[in-house]
């Protein structure tokens, strides 16, 4: 599985805005793509869920939702998938 597809899966899953009930299954699609292009910079599960938490403060402004505690269980999961493939 590639890293767009395994972080889609994990953002996917959370659908932190509950979007995916009503809308298109790629509403996350640019913020996604966004985690991907940033992930070399994430050297530790804390680091990624640093970047998930402003890629999606930046596009929703949205902190409450998206603060780094509410990021770090998709990090690790995103991680860990990644990382021990």
């Amino acid at each position: 599985m590639n890293h767009y597809q395994i972080v889609k899966e994990e953002i996917d899953a959370r659908d932190p805005k509950q979007f995916l009930h009503h809308t298109p299954e790629d509403e996350y699609d640019p913020e996604i793509k966004r985690i991907v292009e940033l992930l070399p910079t994430a050297t530790s599960i804390d680091k990624l869920a640093v970047v998930i938490n402003e890629v999606f403060v930046n596009m929703f402004s949205a902190e409450e939702v998206f603060s780094i505690n509410n990021c770090y269980p998709i990090a690790l999961k995103i991680w860990n998938k990644i990382n021990n493939g």
